[in-house]
């Protein structure tokens, strides 16, 4: 988020940072009732999938989420196989890890750890036979990154957090026995905190402010044994505001239009062997549009610094197995690689990620007509070595790892 250090950087070569605030990882970042910060694990802000069974697939199933919440967030059109109300809510905690190891100035050696809540819920009701109608709330990015000062080298805190949840209503239609379409409609909520120094000037401030964005997806069985999935997340925006005070000026505005990427999922799942499905899935994110995003100093223009500078296209791609081990006992595996997307001219304390390769296990047991799943998830260590020609501010050596554990109960 707060980018804005280029204040210094740029006023003043030396300002440290070049970009500050959010970035990287992408968890389920989540929001129920009450929107909670993300860690920065994961390649991007971007959210890898919703809940416990299909984070523990690592959002391949694409084609049949387990969920109506990952339906929502993946594809609407996978909806349609919620036959019965269906209510599923899921609750995560993770543990993610920074670190950043400056090699200018020698000696900077700060650890950011963080441990968010991640909830979210969703609801699909049938409608005669062909339609159904959901709703449900999830975090769709996010990330917290908190270093603190190191006085005797003359650096400063450095504190970005950025929140984003979605309310969607979605709506799914079976066209034939092999074919549904679905949409959502996703009221947002954006959150975005900053707290650094720039060329003497303290910028302390929150801002927040409503936003929307849509999907649209296709889900198709063209035999027994395929099931396959096309989903779209349309261009969105975020309208986010609030004040900062300024001495000797009174206070100024600062506000950010956030647009939201457009993201393409594409997805399959294959069914050829009894008690085994075994699916893949693609994503690609164009976060690019980060870097298109503006936040604007009403009294210091001279701050003002695209949302994620440089920023980077997401290419993410995933395999997971699933496997009955009874009739109401599912194993499930999975395992991801995503492409960072801060470039190297972006990555500061405020703002980093890497390339994000991340292992999951978890499992689904039945009990009549309520699913008790579990997950837990290990996103591999990662290092950025940023060269002093490549660093606005801070060359060095930048990591991150992280931890999460989720469990879900769905109701059919």
């Amino acid at each position: 988020m707060q980018r804005i250090l280029i204040l210094g950087a740029r006023c003043a070569r030396a300002a440290m940072m070049r970009r500050g605030g959010l970035v990287a990882v992408s968890v389920s970042l989540a929001a129920g009732v009450t929107l909670t910060p993300v860690v920065a694990w994961a390649s991007t802000l971007l959210a890898t999938a919703v809940g416990a069974a299909d984070n523990a697939t690592q959002g391949t199933r694409i084609a049949d989420p387990h969920t109506p919440a990952a339906a929502l967030f993946e594809n609407p059109a996978g909806l349609v196989q919620f036959t019965t109300p269906t209510y599923g809510a899921d609750l995560g905690i993770a543990y993610g890890h920074g670190h950043v190891e400056a090699s200018a100035p020698a000696g900077y050696d700060e650890t950011n750890n963080v441990w968010p809540a991640m909830p979210d819920f969703g609801v699909s009701i049938p409608y005669r036979e062909r339609w159904r109608f959901a709703c449900g709330a999830y975090g769709t990015t996010g990330s917290t990154f908190n270093y603190g000062a190191d006085p005797s080298l003359g650096v400063p805190r450095f504190l970005s957090e950025t929140i984003v949840g979605s309310f969607p209503f979605g709506v799914a239609y079976r066209l034939t026995d092999r074919l549904s379409i679905g949409a959502t409609v996703e009221p947002l909520f954006g959150q975005l905190r900053s707290h650094f120094t720039a060329s003497g000037l303290e910028f302390r401030y929150k801002l927040n402010g409503p936003g929307v964005q849509g999907a649209v997806g296709v889900s198709a069985r063209p035999t027994d044994e395929w099931a396959v999935g096309v989903s779209a997340r349309l261009p969105g925006m975020i309208w986010m505001t609030g004040t900062m005070p300024v001495p000797g000026l009174g206070r100024q505005d600062v506000d950010v239009d956030l647009q939201m990427p457009t993201q393409i999922f594409a997805g399959a799942t294959w069914r050829g062997v009894p008690r085994l499905a075994l699916s893949a899935a693609m994503r690609f994110t164009d976060s690019s549009s980060f870097g298109d995003s503006t936040i604007k100093y009403d009294l210091t223009p001279q701050a003002n610094v695209g949302f994620v500078p440089d920023a980077k296209n997401e290419w993410k791609f995933a395999l997971a197995g699933e496997y009955a081990l009874r009739e109401q006992l599912l194993l499930r595996a999975g395992g991801s690689w995503a492409s960072h997307i801060v470039g190297a001219s972006g990555v500061n304390p405020l703002v980093y990620d890497a390339d994000d390769a991340r292992l999951s296990v978890g499992a689904g047991q039945t009990f009549g007509h309520w699913v008790l799943d579990v997950m837990g998830g290990y996103a591999l260590p990662a290092e950025r070595h940023i060269s002093a020609s490549e660093a606005l501010v801070f060359p060095g050596k930048y990591s991150t790892y992280g931890v999460i554990v989720i469990v879900g109960l769905t109701y059919r």
